[in-house]
């Protein structure tokens, strides 16, 4: 319509949607809008995003108070959050930090592992009534990630129609020009809300996973730091040397093994671990009383022989 612009609205009674055409003057119009759409788009999601760092930052507070390895409830909040890294609730493997391919299909991991957590029963074990708030909130803070990813995820396919029926009716080539000029990035946000999620809520609940020994792969018991500056346990240490396994076993540093000592004990990380995974290292701690008692008695029956 060369004269005005002018907008009809066309609606079914049986159809979910409303097809809204509206006529323009010139391409330039329709640009301009497209492009201050997107710019609002933009300028609301970082209005969202702070908002949504800020509830983080409160609920990180929150989080702190009842994950204390002081507090009755903070065995129960290391399970719960080790079950929602394993539940890769928005990332596609382990460590990899991309958002999930769509909002339904973090929503729906998100679903399951709550109705895990409900199965378990771990809600009920929490003995502080704040922690069954501060459980309320973090799943609040997953749902909103669904709805923005959602929302991302309608305006990128709105905006391709948009653009994809211009030039169907104009028979111009804005589907491949367009985006050149505006990107519209649906992941970004995402990603950082992600980081914000697992960096400020997740980490503050240390899991034995990051401890491990990359030799016996369990909880490293008295952990000793080679000059590398990798750490091993102080038992794994002794049996590579005794193998006359010198270097390194993760980044072969020459002798690193042969010039450990007692001196090499993290004491800092060894108290670190005997306050967050007491019953580990307990557990720990026997298992290399029974291993060293075996070789003990193993080293005995060879005498006897002999």
């Amino acid at each position: 319509d060369s004269a005005s612009n002018s907008l009809t609205v066309e609606t079914q009674s049986d159809a979910e949607e409303t097809q809204v055409t509206v006529r323009l003057k010139a391409d330039q119009l329709f640009f301009d809008q497209l492009i201050e759409y997107i710019e609002r788009m933009r300028q609301f999601e970082q209005r969202y995003t702070k908002a949504y760092n800020t509830n983080v930052d409160h609920l990180s507070t929150e989080l702190a108070t009842v994950t204390s390895p002081y507090k009755q409830d903070y065995q129960v909040w290391r399970e719960i959050f080790r079950l929602y890294t394993d539940a890769q609730v928005w990332n596609r493997a382990h460590g990899d930090t991309r958002p999930a391919s769509t909002a339904r299909e973090g929503q729906e991991r998100f679903n399951k592992f709550a109705r895990h957590i409900e199965s378990l029963g771990l809600a009920h074990q929490f003995r502080n009534p704040m922690s069954a708030r501060v459980l309320m909130s973090f799943y609040k803070l997953n749902l909103e990630l669904t709805h923005m990813k959602l929302l991302q995820e309608m305006n990128e396919e709105a905006t391709r129609k948009i653009i994809k029926k211009h030039d169907k009716r104009t028979h111009l080539v804005a589907k491949t020009q367009f985006p050149r000029l505006i990107t519209i990035d649906t992941t970004s946000l995402t990603r950082a809300l992600l980081f914000t999620i697992y960096t400020d809520l997740v980490g503050i609940v240390p899991q034995i996973d990051d401890y491990l020994c990359p030799m016996c792969l369990n909880i490293a018991w008295r952990p000793l730091r080679l000059e590398c500056s990798h750490v091993f346990c102080s038992r794994c240490v002794v049996k590579a040397s005794k193998r006359r396994m010198f270097n390194c076993p993760v980044c072969r540093s020459e002798n690193a093994v042969y010039r450990a000592s007692i001196s090499n004990i993290d004491q800092s990380l060894l108290n670190f671990l005997r306050l967050y995974f007491p019953k580990e290292i307990k557990e720990r701690q026997r298992d290399i009383q029974r291993d060293i008692s075996e070789e003990e008695a193993q080293t005995m029956v060879v005498h006897d022989r002999s």
